[in-house]
């Protein structure tokens, strides 16, 4: 889908990494820009397995790209940087509000000299307005977003939602703007700045409750497991375990009944109607697990499938991937990724008809495609040798670097 397209990836950690990256599974040529010595901080996660600079958790979010070592600091690592920008189709970069323009890298420098560049800004909060400066992370992020309040059980406190969805979320953003700001050029002929932050990002990830609090002006309680405008939409327990079992109209409803062997129970008056069953959902909680104690979670499963009443069971993270439709959909891939072995990870997140995402190549070493880059952009072998002495650039680490 994007061969022929060049992105320059100034970023660090996970938000810019993976849209750059999701770039590159579509075919995009990534070059990632790494400080010598160090690289991305990412780096250095703590890993069960992995040398050094290579632990699980980078590779991740950083395949299909080739690296460099590029001092930015440096006037002529910050030469090589304007001459890789100047001939980019996409930048992306995470820098706080001001840093790429103290290092000539600013939008307004690069697309003054590439008119048609596709510059994206990830930041915790946006490139202008009284937080702009604020270093912005995933849990500081969910914390001022709102998505922490609602998440936890009733009576306990505000609980961080598992993994990074504030950085992914900013990514998905920012790969989407990216897709859309690309049409845009071929009608126009110009890039654009795009100023995504993961505050701006999560809360882009709750219209539903941000709109029923807007309607209501109640502040949303936690609700634990359990959707607070819809019964029976929550997890219960069975023999073994716990099903989740969600019902969006009255005919699931009834279905529920019959499954559940239990056509009374569709028929009591307190649970006849959506709103009857909120203000009653404890004694229809108990009503329903009565019902579901008599058989494991995969019984239940299969017998409200079978039914067409929505419900799945609940996975720790190990048991996700044995689930066969997770396998159906490939959502799982492996590559042989030097300096740790064979790398099991997440695949693409959406099917095509046409061009569809591969893995090319694995993430790279510190500095592995420095030489290589730079030979594209003209330079000699000498003149590489001299600014690799300088402390411009780091050519290729050795392994474990």
């Amino acid at each position: 889908m994007l061969e022929g397209v060049r992105v320059l990836d100034l970023a660090r950690v996970i938000a810019g990494p993976y849209c750059a990256m999701l770039l590159g599974d579509l075919g995009a040529d990534v070059v990632k820009v790494e400080r010598p010595g160090r690289g991305d901080d990412q780096r250095w996660a703590l890993g069960a397995r992995g040398e050094p600079g290579m632990p699980a958790v980078f590779a991740a979010v950083n395949r299909n790209k080739r690296g460099i070592a590029v001092d930015l600091q440096h006037p002529d690592g910050a030469r090589v940087a304007f001459e890789l920008a100047r001939r980019t189709d996409v930048l992306v970069e995470n820098f706080l509000p001001g840093g790429a323009a103290r290092l000539g890298l600013d939008y307004e420098t690069v697309s003054a000299v590439n008119p048609g560049v596709v510059y994206v800004s990830v930041t915790g909060f946006g490139q202008t307005g009284p937080a702009a400066r604020r270093p912005g992370y995933n849990l500081t992020v969910q914390a001022m977003s709102g998505i922490m309040a609602l998440t936890g059980m009733p009576g306990h406190p505000p609980t961080r939602v598992g993994g990074s969805p504030a950085d992914l979320a900013a990514a998905f953003v920012a790969f989407g703007g990216v897709s859309a700001a690309l049409f845009d050029r071929t009608r126009t002929g110009h890039g654009q700045h795009l100023d995504v932050s993961l505050l701006a990002a999560t809360l882009g990830l709750l219209p539903d409750p941000v709109a029923r609090y807007f309607d209501s002006g109640l502040r949303p309680p936690r609700e634990g497991n359990r959707n607070p405008y819809q019964a029976p939409a929550e997890a219960f327990r069975t023999r073994d375990g716990h099903v989740m079992i969600v019902l969006m109209n009255p005919e699931q409803w009834h279905r529920l009944g019959r499954v559940l062997g239990d056509e009374a129970l569709v028929e009591d008056p307190r649970f006849a109607t959506n709103a009857a069953r909120l203000a009653h959902r404890d004694e229809l909680r108990e009503r329903i697990e009565a019902a579901l104690a008599s058989a494991s979670t995969a019984e239940w499963v299969a017998r409200l499938e079978a039914a067409a009443v929505p419900a799945g069971p609940i996975y720790e993270l190990d048991e996700v991937f044995d689930d066969p439709q997770v396998r159906h959909l490939g959502l799982v891939t492996e590559l042989e990724q030097p300096g740790y072995g064979t790398l099991r990870v997440l695949g693409f997140p959406f099917g095509a008809s046409r061009g569809p995402a591969r893995i090319c190549r694995p993430a790279p070493r510190l500095g592995e495609h420095t030489a290589e880059v730079l030979r594209e952009l003209g330079l000699p072998s000498g003149e590489i040798e001299r600014m690799a002495e300088c402390g411009a650039i780091g050519l290729a680490a050795p392994a474990g670097v």
